[in-house]
């Protein structure tokens, strides 16, 4: 079955800057986040761009959909991400 998605970028304030997730909603199914980009005041000219062709790469080699699964909201599947790469780094 094809999914069918709609891209919801959802932003943090951060002291060093700015996170932007990557969250899409799949109709019918709930939340989940595709990735998590970090923006740094002192970023150089480009980076942003480079995050951008990263983003859709990304979506078009992997369904977000089976990676992490619907949360029921937004909140929801920001958490469930940043808890699974945080215990992905304590391992």
């Amino acid at each position: 079955m094809t999914h069918l998605y709609r891209y919801i970028p959802i932003w943090r304030r951060v002291q060093s800057g700015a996170v932007l997730y990557r969250v899409f909603e799949v109709i019918g199914s709930g939340f989940t986040v595709q990735s998590k980009d970090f923006f740094h005041a002192d970023a150089p000219t480009g980076a942003a761009a480079s995050l951008e062709a990263q983003f859709l790469e990304l979506l078009i080699e992997q369904d977000p959909h089976p990676r992490f699964g619907a949360s029921p909201t937004i909140e929801a599947a920001v958490l469930a991400f940043d808890q699974h790469f945080e215990s992905a780094a304590d391992a």
